[in-house]
């Protein structure tokens, strides 16, 4: 452990720097490795394109006269296919890389001012070369032009500094020599960024952008540097037991190590192209890694060699470590900009540099101490003290054979450093929004690196920013000829989206099945090609392929089940609802909102979705119908949000969509004026939909039994145009008790040319067009209950006994019991009507529609005869459905005021009134108990007010406004009240109304005469 930790006893002058450099280098090491898997996709990473699809999804259904009428709402799937996303221009880690070559040069001109007076101005002179290669000149730091002022800057101060502790204070601590040059470097960074033309983003991509050239000379020294490492530790292997009895023999040794060369021999003659078997193969960086570790500790092994020129501590190891980084640094940024022609460069390099000092060391070895390890010495320890065949000759033959290996690729390191540097430089001109130059500098890159990625996939990136297809085209497929992968293939894809190029586009993405068997991507897109065409079979097997290799299961979950919703296939669908219940991909859990919505299950969230912001449009789809399955369940939290988002300018696209949902939470959730008023503004500003806005509130109307002001709804949606309300209008009609137009409005059914609503519409015409003795004696029992509840009142409690004996089918006959109590309670027949909920209340289920129906009249009844007591005492016992326990604040405002607690009740009535606006019994009620304890305000009139603006064919209240105003003196609102009940009542009750209104009028006309006397 002490010849691992040498550091252990050194100085904390020395010690604590060099620890700290070694942090920084393993450090430097981590974000290499995590460059190196993450680097492409931070560069140009994975995209999706989201196809948004409409759906028509059961908001409410209400059951009128046995018929069932469903309000739908377009509820939105969403696919998602795989793009991706423009080049990136990773400044992140350029201000990494920027931050360890700053704290490199001030470590390594701290190390060199150690050394002796020849080997120091050599490192001088390399580190004045590598501060030219950051072409200061061209930030205009000291003014514009070509100056090289800041360059000479840099070097006089690091010179000075570091010749002044070299030859006159040579006994200065390393730490005070590392102190100084860090300030000197942080003095020279703060001048040169603050006093620089550019961004601080700029010049740190200008910076380390431009050195790329200083940096790959530093790793290739260091490559060289540790090449025969591994050999070496081959040796030491061998060699370094304490006993010859446990030293392996020299065959052995000569095995394994041209094993390991045989390996970086492969590789070599892969790379050059004679090689094209599909072998496993070790990584090249895998190689680097491991002579690096071998290189820390032999690096201390060598000062027998270099301790003329300089020691080990602290000169020699600082410098390996600084190298290290460099290097380290230097192939991370290769990886984390997705620079795959640096990759490649450095792939090979370390091939080259390892096989040629490999081999050339395996020589050395042999020659000076080949007896000596067949002897099993520890032949380790001498390995640097050679008899025969010099290190330095060894370093020779190692520089012309590696020579040789460049010259053999035809100068392809030369080529490759040429291209990788262009493209850096591309990177810097994209960043700085100088596209011409960056086209032209990744122009030059493709030149010396024929069709590289790098190049070809940037100026891809340009040419789709100006909507140059053909020419993003055409720079894909070169990118895909030279080094493909599967985002090139998914990309090239996507740019054939017309239908027209269906075959194009599949062709491209089996092309990259075929190149890629294990992409996931590219199976997506090719099941959702398929879904295009309904092949289901193909669908199936290459989303099973995308699910099997996935990494993001959810994202394909969601596909599916967009799929098999849209395609109607229940069974696959609800399986995979089970499945993938747990996820929590926003796109997945939106499609499964719909999917539950549409099967009639219960929402599966508790937690309602309510982003900040609609940003992205799963965010949208997501909330918007999550917020449609939760429209029953009485909350109004969502009224916030979906303001917030109305009011953000980004949502100007979903503001239809988020208008139409504030007023469905609003109708179902207790505020049915405010929901009313929005839909009516939307049916006169969205034209197209028109139609069916005004069919939403036929259908809100027929929920309410206003069925006047729902026919009316219904005709001007068929008047749009909207198809569904043609059989919705008749049905209104009918059970508004005209049947005359309620037949002529369903023969107008036949215009819509749905044989099922034609069958529908005929049915009930025949049953509209019969007899009640008749229907009695000869009509089937779904026709006996339509009848009846067409005509029930108009119709002899006679009659209604009739019917309801004559009903014999079960269910049938609970709709004739309750109907019959809703006509004893309009004639006020109390006791009658008492005894029919009792014969009733026997024979219905313990819950449902009907069980409701009957116990509202229940209460109802008791609220009439005065039973207050036994009311309050049942109310919370009965079942009643959610929306008409809205009653119960009606009921209570009324006991209230029959009670004498007149604060109670006018709080109830307003509460009430709120939630009931629909409710002409409600209205009234409330109005009356204004006018009588508030006459002198206006509310009893404002009141009647908003009850006739919600439902205009209430008579009632049309009649009661009337009256209001005519007392109040309004006689231009009277009329207009006066003319809407011309329509509204027969010819005889509308005189008699009218003789009381003049007598009315007569009466506030006296009274304002007599206050002027």
């Amino acid at each position: 452990m002490d010849k691992i930790k040498f550091w252990k006893g050194w100085d904390a002058d020395i010690k604590y720097p060099y620890l700290f450099l070694l942090l920084l280098s393993l450090l430097t090491l981590a974000l290499g490795v995590f460059y190196y898997f993450a680097g492409e996709n931070l560069t140009y990473s994975w995209d999706k394109i989201s196809d948004l699809q409409v759906v028509p999804l059961p908001v409410h259904e209400v059951s009128r006269l046995l018929e069932s009428f469903t309000l739908s709402a377009d509820g939105y799937l969403l696919f998602e296919q795989y793009d991706v996303s423009l080049p990136a221009v990773n400044t992140t880690a350029a201000t990494l890389f920027m931050g360890l070559i700053a704290l490199c040069i001030a470590f390594y001109a701290a190390a060199i001012s150690t050394m002796q007076r020849i080997p120091y101005f050599v490192g001088m002179l390399l580190l004045m070369l590598f501060l030219a290669s950051f072409n200061f000149d061209l930030l205009s730091i000291f003014g514009s032009g070509a100056s090289q002022t800041a360059l000479l800057l840099s070097i006089v101060f690091l010179a000075i500094s570091s010749y002044v502790f070299h030859a006159f204070l040579p006994q200065t601590g390393f730490s005070l020599r590392l102190l100084t040059m860090l300030g000197i470097v942080s003095i020279l960074g703060v001048l040169y960024y603050t006093e620089a033309e550019f961004s601080g983003e700029l010049v740190t991509l200008h910076l380390v952008n431009y050195s790329s050239i200083g940096t790959l000379v530093v790793t290739l020294l260091f490559m060289v540097w540790v090449s025969y490492e591994n050999v070496n530790v081959l040796l030491w292997i061998n060699t370094q037991a304490k006993t010859p009895e446990r030293r392996f023999s020299m065959w052995q040794f000569v095995l394994v190590t041209v094993l390991y060369l045989l390996t970086l021999l492969l590789l070599y003659l892969r790379h050059i192209g004679y090689l094209h078997a599909d072998l496993v193969f070790i990584n090249a960086y895998v190689v680097l890694l491991l002579s690096t570790f071998a290189g820390f500790w032999g690096m201390r092994q060598r000062e027998a060699y270099y301790k003329k020129l300089f020691l080990f501590k602290p000169t020699g190891a600082v410098l390996y470590l600084v190298f290290a980084t460099l290097a380290f640094a230097s192939i991370g940024y290769a990886f984390a900009t997705a620079n795959d022609t640096y990759i490649a460069l450095f792939r090979d390099l370390i091939v080259y540099t390892h096989l040629a000092f490999g081999f050339v060391f395996f020589i050395y070895i042999m020659i000076n101490f080949g007896r000596l390890i067949e002897q099993r010495l520890a032949v380790y320890k001498v390995v640097y003290e050679p008899k025969s065949l010099s290190i330095f000759s060894f370093f020779m033959m190692g520089l012309i054979l590696c020579g040789i290996l460049i010259v053999r690729t035809q100068y392809r390191s030369y080529i490759y450093a040429k291209a990788g540097y262009y493209s850096y430089l591309g990177d810097l001109y994209t960043a700085s929004g100088n596209d011409i130059l960056a086209e032209r500098f990744y122009e030059e890159s493709d030149v010396y690196d024929v069709n590289n990625v790098k190049a070809n996939y940037s100026l891809a990136g340009l040419y789709r920013k100006t909507y140059q297809h053909n020419n993003e085209i055409l720079r894909l497929k070169d990118a895909i000829s030279k080094r493909p992968n599967p985002k090139l293939y998914v990309r090239l894809a996507n740019l054939y989206d017309s239908k027209r190029y269906f075959f194009e586009k599949l062709y491209v993405l089996q092309e990259g099945a075929r190149a890629f068997p294990e992409s996931a991507e590219i199976y997506n897109n090719l099941a959702l090609m398929y879904a295009q065409t309904n092949v289901q079979d193909s669908t199936e097997y290459y989303f099973n392929l995308a699910q099997r290799h996935a990494s993001n299961d959810n994202f394909i979950y969601s596909n599916r089940l967009a799929f098999y919703t849209r395609q109607a296939m229940l069974e696959p669908a609800q399986a995979l609802l089970s499945e993938s219940i747990k996820g929590k991909y926003k796109t997945l859990r939106s499609n499964t909102a719909l999917l539950r919505q549409l099967l009639g299950l219960e929402p599966q969230e508790k937690e309602a979705y309510m982003p900040d912001s609609l940003d992205d449009v799963e965010d949208l789809t997501l909330f918007y119908n999550q917020t449609i399955s939760r429209l029953s369940e009485g909350d109004t939290g969502r009224i916030e949000p979906i303001n917030r988002y109305l009011a953000s300018p980004g949502n100007q696209l979903f503001l239809e969509d988020l208008l139409y949902l504030k007023g469905l939470v609003h109708h179902y959730n207790g505020r049915p004026k405010e929901g009313r008023r929005l839909l009516e503004n939307l049916a006169l500003q969205a034209e197209a939909k028109s139609g069916y806005y005004n069919y939403a509130l036929g259908h809100w109307m027929l929920e309410e039994k206003n069925y006047r002001a729902a026919a009316f709804y219904f005709k001007k949606s068929k008047d749009n145009g909207y198809q569904n309300a043609f059989l919705a209008h008749g049905y209104a009609l009918a059970l508004a008790n005209q049947p005359q137009q309620a037949v002529e409005a369903l023969q107008e059914v036949g215009y819509t040319e749905n044989e099922a609503a034609i069958a529908v519409a005929q049915d009930l015409m025949a049953v509209l067009q019969q007899s009640s003795q008749a229907v009695v004696e000869q009509a089937p029992d779904k026709d006996k209950v339509q009848y009846m509840l067409s005509f029930l009142p108009r119709l002899t409690l006679q009659e209604v006994s009739q019917l309801v004996e004559a009903v014999q089918d079960k269910e049938l006959n609970r709709q004739t019991l309750v109907a019959r109590v809703d006509y004893l309670m309009g004639r006020k027949r109390w006791k009658e009507a008492y005894d029919a909920i009792q014969d009733a209340s026997s024979k219905l289920q313990p819950e449902g529609d009907l069980r409701s129906a009957l116990n509202l009249q229940q209460l109802r009844l008791w609220l009439y005869t005065g039973k207050y007591d036994v009311l309050l005492g049942k109310m919370d016992q009965l079942y009643l459905k959610d929306r008409d326990k809205r009653q119960y604040l009606y009921f209570k405002a009324k006991v209230a005021e029959a009670k004498g607690r007149n604060e109670e009740a006018a709080s109830r009535y307003e509460q009430a009134l709120k939630m009931l606006i629909y409710d002409e019994e409600v209205v009234l009620a409330a109005a009356n108990f204004f006018n009588t304890h508030e006459p002198k305000s206006e509310k009893a009139y404002n009141i009647l007010l908003s009850g006739i603006t919600y439902n205009p064919f209430a008579v009632e209240l049309q009649k009661a406004y009337a009256l209001e105003s005519t007392e109040l003196g309004l006689y231009s609102y009277v009329d207009e009240a006066k003319e809407a009940l011309k329509g509204l009542l027969p010819a005889s009750e509308y005189t008699t109304f009218i003789e009381k209104l003049d007598k009315k009028r007569q009466e506030a006309e006296a009274r304002a005469d007599e206050w002027q006397l």
